[in-house]
């Protein structure tokens, strides 16, 4: 990419682009909550839940076709049409919700870390395991895995606005109560907030950001955006909207940088979006470090 010029890198990518924009600035306020909550690896396991959804609904459509005998369209599955993109958000949204419904109910047992170690190894093998068996071979599941944001087109832009946007608008009307609910529950229940409730809500809005997230910009782009941008944020703020606020803006500003190392050094924008976040934390450490003295 290095030899286009930036109008030529905003009219082949302008899908890209908006893409990275829209969950550079929505992603970190999922990731937000979930530090507050200390559940800030579920960034990285919920991913992986996803991606083993995916790879098994390549193993289980055609037999379920089979046993069914209705046609629930496999055959769709390995191609670029719509109805393909439905369905393995369909399967990734299965397994993310059943992933955030293991974690929660094995709180009781073990630390939070090596619970999310141990279910991240789980979906790792899984994944790789679906992928072995699938009919359309391992290589094809690992590289629809491994997303290439550049490639996205105008449905995957469509879905992904479609969902983050309300995300977006959730977290703006309900921040406080969420807040509230993730900072100290036996406080909200105090003064009569439905905490189960709230609970439930950021449960769904954190696997329909994960679930969608993961089949249109991909793992990579969306762990550096739940996880590393609420990390510098976390440094610099000083209220929870401001945590909100700058996790957003960082966030942006880390899609922004990882669009232009991407377009300069011919770099995979995934990784450099990684990078970027990884800059902008260690920039945020240091002003924090500089701000203290």
């Amino acid at each position: 990419m290095e030899g286009l010029s930036w109008g030529e890198f905003f009219e082949f990518f302008h899908y890209a682009i908006a893409a990275t924009l829209i969950a550079g600035a929505i992603c970190p306020l999922v990731g937000a909550f979930l530090l507050v909550r200390r559940t800030g690896f579920y960034g990285i396991a919920l991913p992986q839940f996803a991606a083993a959804g995916v790879a098994c609904g390549f193993v289980a459509m055609p037999l379920l076709e089979r046993v069914l005998g209705v046609d629930l369209g496999a055959s769709e599955m390995a191609s670029g049409e719509h109805s393909a993109l439905n369905v393995h958000l369909a399967w990734a949204a299965l397994f993310t919700f059943g992933g955030l419904t293991l974690l929660t109910l094995a709180r009781q047992g073990g630390t939070e870390t090596a619970r999310i170690a141990a279910a991240f190894a789980i979906a790792s093998a899984a994944t790789v395991l679906f992928a072995h068996a699938s009919p359309v071979g391992d290589i094809y599941v690992h590289e629809l895995l491994r997303g290439e944001i550049l490639a996205i087109g105008l449905h995957e832009l469509d879905t992904l606005a479609a969902v983050l946007g309300l995300v977006a608008i959730a977290v703006v009307v309900l921040h406080r109560d969420l807040s509230l609910v993730s900072y100290d529950r036996d406080q909200a229940r105090v003064l009569g907030l439905p905490v189960r409730r709230h609970e439930l809500l950021l449960q769904f809005l954190t696997g329909a950001t994960v679930a969608t997230g993961v089949m249109t910009v991909g793992p990579v782009v969306l762990f550096g955006f739940l996880v590393i941008p609420p990390l510098a944020a976390r440094a610099l703020a000083r209220s929870m909207v401001g945590f909100l606020g700058l996790s957003a803006g960082l966030g942006l500003a880390s899609g922004v940088i990882g669009l232009a190392l991407s377009k300069e050094l011919d770099w995979p924008l995934g990784p450099a979006v990684v990078v970027a976040s990884t800059a902008v934390w260690m920039a945020s450490r240091a002003i924090n470090a500089l701000t203290r003295r």
